[in-house]
């Protein structure tokens, strides 16, 4: 008797994890498809200044699913996202600088910043809550003053101009890199469904909710997390590589504590653990800062400083000149 009620509570089991993997593949799908029916409007009818938009909305994006991995799923605090995106756009830098072309270089740079998680997740082994984010933001001080010392004994405060990746007019550029940012994400947000879905989420799950409970049932808590750290760091690797050959600059005054602030309030706002939350937080974390004024200047037309212009309009305008 016993045996067999025990039978059917795996089977049950069995049915019920294969029931939540068929949904996340279809949630999967179905994200997938609006991104590239979405990328596939603005790159057919919109400027080049709404294509560069969806361009950041797409690179958020990428970082964003990256550290809803960790603090989502994982439970591990963190508010270092910048130090890795940091790490990953200077490992670039010398990479290209090294004649390492693209995309080869941005690999170069996800490597390190995977190196850099697995040093990162060291301490997570012992600490967690507020003393692991202390943690994370000690490693963004010591990547951001580590570039700046590369930067200023390299180039100087100027910081690293490379060239651009794509060809053609600026329409032309933002538009081939809407097509590329889009593979990326896809294959990210890929990653993010089959990891989540399998045996790698539960686990993340069960020590993010009850540790010491995975650690009795014979789960290895210190690989996990490991494993979790340094899968997250090389996703914002990627993210920090693409985002230097994106703006053609790489510079330590980029890279902020406000930053990563915006990355923990895109998975906020969204919701934790889930597929398509990072997406929404992203799409509504770029652009609040340039939809809000805008909606002010309409309506009143008050003088705003130029401390309260967001940045990325700011690298926008730079940039096509």
């Amino acid at each position: 008797m016993l045996e067999r009620l025990g039978s059917r509570l795996r089977v049950d089991a069995g049915s019920d994890r294969t029931v939540r993997a068929g949904s996340a593949l279809l949630l999967t799908a179905f994200l997938i498809a609006v991104i590239v029916l979405v990328v596939v409007f603005y790159t057919a009818t919109g400027t080049s200044y709404s294509i560069y938009l969806v361009d950041a909305i797409l690179l958020a994006s990428i970082g964003a699913i990256a550290l809803d991995l960790l603090m989502g799923t994982g439970g591990q605090v963190s508010i270092g996202n910048s130090a890795f995106l940091a790490t990953g756009g200077f490992a670039t830098v010398w990479a290209s600088r090294a004649g390492v072309s693209f995309p080869f270089d941005v690999v170069v740079g996800a490597f390190a910043c995977a190196i850099g998680g697995f040093i990162v997740g060291l301490p997570a082994l012992r600490i967690r809550g507020m003393y692991l984010a202390l943690a994370t933001l000690a490693a963004f001080y010591i990547a951001t003053f580590i570039g700046t010392q590369y930067q200023t004994n390299t180039v100087g405060a100027g910081g690293f101009f490379l060239e651009p990746v794509f060809a053609g007019t600026l329409s032309q550029q933002h538009a081939r890199w809407a097509w590329l940012l889009t593979a990326v994400l896809a294959a990210t947000i890929v990653l993010a469904a089959w990891l989540r879905s399998g045996r790698s989420g539960r686990a993340w799950r069960m020590i993010r909710d009850h540790e010491v409970a995975a650690s009795m049932m014979g789960i290895p808590v210190a690989r996990y997390k490991l494993i979790l750290f340094i899968i997250s760091s090389a996703l914002i690797g990627i993210q920090g590589g693409l985002l230097a050959h994106f703006t053609s600059s790489v510079s330590a005054d980029t890279y902020t504590l406000g930053a990563s602030i915006a990355v923990i309030a895109m998975i906020l706002i969204g919701g934790l653990d889930s597929q398509a939350g990072p997406l929404i937080g992203a799409l509504i974390v770029t652009m609040l800062p340039i939809v809000v004024p805008t909606s002010w200047m309409r309506s009143s037309r008050p003088t705003l400083p130029a401390t309260t212009l967001p940045a990325m309009r700011r690298s926008s305008t730079a940039h096509s000149l």
